[in-house]
């Protein structure tokens, strides 16, 4: 039997980051079942941990950090002895590469990279045709060191969006394998209706007949979420926020209106990140009009995983200015559209990859996403085909990424 050993779980305060995890053990629970799967988890809390035992009994999770130079935990010494292959889960960067860097030297056993992106225009904003050709005309060394070594030691590299695998391509590693692999959010399936319950109640949902809609700020504000006192670039990032947050939010201020005055259904306000409420209240309530209002609804709270895909999985369609609620949509096969800002990576080339609605905000968004938005109203069955087919191609080829990971596997005991 092999023995995956899953390095997910990035941060909590964001059920897009938690979503990878379910979604990458789903694809090994479905693709590979006779793995024994491990996970070893960067950083969950408590809510997470009930739902990984409730959905995935079977896995064990360690939590115990490795500190490079330093002896492994007694906790890791086994789980380094006993693992067959390390496997860095979907994220937004080599968030990992410590761990996968340890792996490998310790063990001189196989790791992969199971859908990420790496981003090497940071800090600059752009659209992504503009990073299309930056990333065209990147000409040199853009890794460091430990990017380096983990990139070209991997059995497999996949990038879950093509622009990182162009640039990683550039960079002249030896991984045997570098190609486009989705986020593993599209796997994320384990849902239980029950859980959205008390939203339903409360705003008087009906199932296929509301809109969700989930705003963003261009920069996160970490310092306010993780409450520490703010440096320069934190003061920077907030002031860059006050400059876009009422354009961009009245993208989806417009899209709500749109969709009320087409349907007559509700809308409602939800979070992906847990500052989002608070800036949803502040610059949405009391701000639509009077033929509207009585039906738009914000969550004036943050909500889990489980909870949230429960609510996404019964919408008529859901709008985000967040990467990964369409894909936790696009999992439970309900339309959704991307509204993505500039100063977001270039993980958003992955909805081109995958064939999902994409609008980059800026001049003519709200009308773009008003029409996307009707094509869903003007003919649903149609539009969750569409939904449908998309899903099954991503999942299709999240297929063959774990089949390659379990050869990878196979290769080194051949």
């Amino acid at each position: 039997m092999v023995h995956v050993v899953l390095v997910s779980g990035w941060q909590t305060v964001n059920i897009g980051d938690v979503a990878h995890t379910p979604g990458a053990l789903r694809a090994f629970q479905r693709y590979a079942p006779e793995a024994r799967l491990t996970l070893w988890a960067r950083s969950i809390d408590e809510n997470v941990r009930k739902m990984l035992n409730r959905y995935f009994p079977d896995v064990e999770i360690v939590e115990d950090r490795v500190v490079p130079g330093e002896p492994l935990t007694a906790e890791l010494e086994r789980l380094f002895a006993d693992g067959d292959l390390l496997v860095h889960g979907s994220g937004p960067s080599l968030v990992a590469k410590v761990e996968l860097a340890e792996w490998r030297r310790r063990t001189g056993k196989p790791h992969g990279i199971f859908g990420v992106t790496v981003d090497p225009l940071r800090p600059y904003v752009s659209t992504l045709d503009r990073a299309a050709t930056m990333v065209g005309a990147i000409d040199g060394d853009l890794l460091t060191e430990l990017e380096r070594e983990v990139l070209d030691t991997a059995a497999f590299v996949y990038c879950r969006d093509s622009l990182t695998e162009r640039f990683l391509a550039g960079q002249e590693l030896g991984a045997p394998t570098i190609a486009f692999g989705p986020d593993a959010t599209v796997m994320f399936d384990v849902v239980d209706d029950s859980d959205g319950r008390a939203v339903f109640a409360e705003y008087g949902l009906r199932p296929g007949r509301f809109l969700c809609v989930v705003p963003r700020l261009r920069f996160t504000p970490y310092h306010q979420i993780r409450n520490y006192p703010p440096a320069a670039e934190d003061v920077r990032r907030s002031a860059y926020n006050a400059g876009y947050l009422k354009s961009d939010l009245d993208v989806l201020r417009q899209t709500v209106i749109g969709w009320v005055r087409a349907t007559g259904e509700p809308a409602l306000v939800v979070p992906e990140m847990s500052y989002a409420m608070e800036v949803a209240e502040a610059e949405f309530a009391g701000t639509f009009p009077a033929d509207v209002a009585g039906l738009v609804h914000i969550l004036p709270r943050f909500w889990d995983l489980t909870e949230a895909a429960a609510v996404y999985r019964r919408a008529g369609a859901v709008v985000s200015m967040e990467c990964h609620s369409p894909l936790i949509a696009l999992a439970e096969g309900v339309p959704s559209l991307y509204l993505r800002q500039p100063t977001d990576t270039i993980k958003g080339q992955m909805y081109n990859d995958l064939g999902l609605p994409l609008i980059e905000l800026g001049p003519g968004a709200d009308a773009a996403a008003g029409q996307l938005l009707q094509k869903i109203v003007d003919d649903r069955p149609a539009a969750a085909e569409r939904t449908h087919e998309t899903r099954d191609g991503a999942q299709e080829r999240v297929r063959g990424m774990v089949e390659v990971a379990i050869a990878a596997v196979g290769s080194r005991n051949r």
